[in-house]
């Protein structure tokens, strides 16, 4: 029991005597709203010689926030210093959707109520503060000169807080190599890319024997797949092949041989991709294909006392190995090309008394959304 007193009030007078040595703590929401203050009134009235040094303190003592990083932007626009690793700073750590909240809840009528509720997540400084007002007026002042690089524009266009220009103005060529640009691309395609998508496939298909029933054939599919973040991309759907110019061969059913002639053949299955590489501008997919075909032979019957109809068509496995590639295009979708090596043991069906090509190749354009 004595040790254990001992070992309490060791660690009470440690306790205090590391708080009597500490420097005093400052309250971030009464010293950022007397910073914030003065930097109001000089930016308003253009005094800007003191501007660093209560910059630095006030990211001192209370760290870097949305408003903290917002000037420091603008004061090296002012200046014409070099922006860009300010302005990359303000967007890595998402400061531009804080920013984007504040325009948001500002104009809301209960804007003091939603503050009160998220005094640190806007850095201490009130919703419509003089401050953003100031900022504003500079920011549309600056977007009158033809100095600013296009960072620096679109930076000034999303300050003046006119967000409908900001999401208009984006979408110009002219910012295609801007680091915003790219930033906010990069960053919608991965939310995108977290959700499941679907592929419209098109594309030829043929035997590799030209002496064959069927001959170069269109194709169409479509599949839904798990997200493209994973390694492992997993399609499951249908893909259909025209048999055009294709011809005849002998089925057996309904108790004869028949020469039938095939319109379409379908494919249902799925397909394994693994990303071997991936690039801001190129993803490539070994594929594996693994499913049934069945080949529409037009062969039918009603059964007796039924309104249920027995379809007899040519139905055997096909296995498929190919190589895909896909750039990113526009915000969200993928542009592809897949060439396939299928293997499809047409003999397998017993019924069919014509040999087919078992080896089989195809080109295909995909799109995915």
């Amino acid at each position: 029991m004595r040790l254990i007193i001992t070992l309490i009030l060791s660690m009470i007078s440690v306790g205090s005597f590391g708080q009597s040595n500490s420097e005093k703590i400052i309250d971030c929401e009464v010293f950022t709203l007397d910073i914030v203050n003065q930097l109001s009134m000089q930016l308003e009235n253009n005094q800007m010689d003191s501007f660093d040094i209560i910059m630095n303190k006030w990211v001192k003592s209370c760290s870097v926030s949305e408003c903290t990083q917002r000037l420091i932007i603008l004061k090296k626009i002012l200046d014409k210093k070099e922006s860009i690793s300010a302005i990359r700073t303000y967007f890595n750590n998402d400061l531009h959707r804080v920013f984007k909240y504040r325009i948001e809840d500002s104009k809301k009528i209960n804007y003091g109520y939603i503050y009160s509720d998220s005094k640190a997540y806007y850095g201490y400084v009130p919703l419509r503060h003089p401050i953003d007002w100031v900022v504003q007026r500079i920011s549309m002042d600056l977007l009158k000169s033809d100095r600013l690089t296009p960072d620096e524009k679109l930076i000034c266009i999303m300050f003046s807080g006119d967000t409908e220009k900001f999401e208009k103005e984006i979408k110009s060529h002219e910012y295609n190599k801007s680091f915003i640009k790219q930033y906010l691309l990069k960053k919608f395609r991965d939310k995108r890319n977290s959700w499941l998508a679907y592929t419209i496939y098109t594309g030829v298909f043929r035997p590799i024997s030209s002496d064959d029933i069927f001959t170069y054939s269109p194709m169409f599919g479509l599949t839904f797949s798990n997200p493209l973040r994973n390694k492992l991309i997993i399609e499951l759907g249908m893909k259909f092949r025209l048999n055009i110019n294709d011809k005849p061969f002998n089925y057996y059913a309904l108790g004869d041989t028949n020469s039938v002639n095939s319109d379409v053949s379908i494919f249902f299955g799925g397909m394994f991709s693994y990303k071997l590489y991936e690039s801001e501008k190129l993803i490539l997919l070994p594929t594996v294909g693994i499913g049934m075909e069945s080949i529409n032979t037009g062969l039918s019957e009603k059964k007796s006392k039924s309104a249920d109809i027995d379809y007899y068509n040519v139905e055997t496995i096909h296995l498929s190995f190919g190589l895909s590639g896909m750039t990113p295009i526009f915000r969200k979708s993928y542009l592809g090309l897949a060439i396939n090596y299928h293997f499809c043991p047409y003999g397998w069906d017993e019924n069919l008394h014509t040999d087919f090509d078992n080896n089989l190749i195809s080109a295909e354009i995909f799109w995915r959304f």
